[in-house]
């Protein structure tokens, strides 16, 4: 059997959140945003989603922080994300998956990706990235700042730093 190459794990990672991130403060739309994740996917050997999801933890701290009203989820992703249509309960599904692991996490419990999402057609990243997309959108609104403040503020928080901003 021939040997894979490595993968830099780590790097994959800061790839995939710098290249979200720098998305969201560029202003990208989230085709953009996906076609730029899209290289930190490595099938079968890596995925971005916890460094994705880790994000939209942040996104969330910075809509809710402590003793703030919490963020209601009735009509959330067809309020802050209206331009992707998610057709069918398992998009449905995936999606509210995603925004509830990140609520999880930010919680302090840690889900079981890999047993819950690890056999899905589509991979658990693309729903991470609408996941930061929308809470990076409910912290802008809450806090009456550009989603790019919120994109600056959650890097700042992971210690990454933006290209092409």
């Amino acid at each position: 059997m021939p040997k894979r190459e490595p993968i830099d794990r780590a790097a994959l990672r800061r790839h995939a959140q710098v290249a979200v991130l720098s998305g969201l403060v560029r202003g990208d739309d989230v085709d953009d945003l996906m076609a730029a994740v899209a290289p930190s996917h490595v099938p079968g050997r890596f995925s971005p989603d916890v460094a994705l999801l880790e994000l939209a933890a942040t996104a969330l701290d910075l809509a809710c922080p402590a003793g703030a009203e919490p963020l209601g989820y009735e009509g959330l992703r067809e309020r802050l994300l209206p331009e992707v249509p998610f057709r069918g309960r398992v998009e449905h599904r995936n999606s509210q998956y995603a925004l509830y692991a990140v609520a999880c996490m930010r919680g302090g419990l840690q889900p079981d990706l890999l047993a819950d999402a690890g056999w899905w057609q589509a991979p658990l990243w693309q729903y991470a990235v609408f996941a930061v997309v929308i809470y990076s959108r409910a912290a802008a609104e809450r806090l009456a700042v550009p989603v790019a403040e919120i994109a600056r503020r959650t890097a700042a928080r992971h210690a990454v730093e933006l290209e092409g901003v």
